[in-house]
């Protein structure tokens, strides 16, 4: 008799232990057959770039001077800086990074052409042609040196490309993160 109640109460736990571990599994694993192990866990790191609500992080600008909107920019030796959530490169397609630019000429010319390798453009008249101007990366920071004079007071813009018009360089962050989307804002030059 004293086996039978040994056999009884033992196997009551074990169907118990079964049944507890059943069930446990069945309430977590409900609605996941759809989800990856990462989005399961919430430690998902694909996905939109753009989402840093999940954890995501992506690379983006999070500062200009001079102020998207300014007025009164001066059209003389302007200097305009774009600051990045974190440490910037522009990296060519050989490999190597771009940490400064000198650019020869003072007049404006085409974006497509003469400016198709620079990842920042500056232009007045929405991007066909792009005024010169030498630049230096630095840490969080570029910073753009206008080449001459702006050829006129009225309303510029500045676009910040995710990667060239020509294809042979791209912004990222140092630890290789692409820029999440293109980037401009726009100022007035003075008279």
């Amino acid at each position: 008799m004293k086996i039978f109640s040994f056999f009884t109460i033992a196997f009551t736990v074990l169907l118990s232990l079964l049944m507890i571990s059943c069930g446990q599994t069945t309430l977590k694993d409900d609605g996941l057959d759809s989800k990856s192990i990462e989005e399961a866990s919430g430690t998902s790191s694909g996905g939109s770039s753009d989402d840093s609500s999940s954890g995501n992080s992506s690379f983006t600008v999070t500062s200009v001077s001079p102020a998207d909107g300014a007025t009164g920019v001066s059209r003389n030796g302007a200097s305009i800086t774009i600051t990045f959530g974190d440490d910037v490169r522009l990296k060519n397609t050989d490999g190597s990074w771009t940490s400064s630019w000198t650019t020869s000429s003072t007049s404006e010319g085409s974006c497509s052409s003469s400016y198709g390798s620079k990842l920042v453009h500056i232009s007045r008249d929405n991007f066909t042609n792009c005024h010169p101007n030498n630049g230096s990366v630095s840490d969080k920071i570029i910073t753009l040196t206008l080449n001459g004079t702006l050829s006129s007071s009225g309303n510029y813009k500045v676009k910040v490309l995710k990667t060239s018009l020509d294809g042979s360089a791209s912004t990222q962050s140092s630890s290789g993160v692409n820029l999440s989307t293109e980037y401009s804002f726009s100022f007035t030059a003075d008279n």
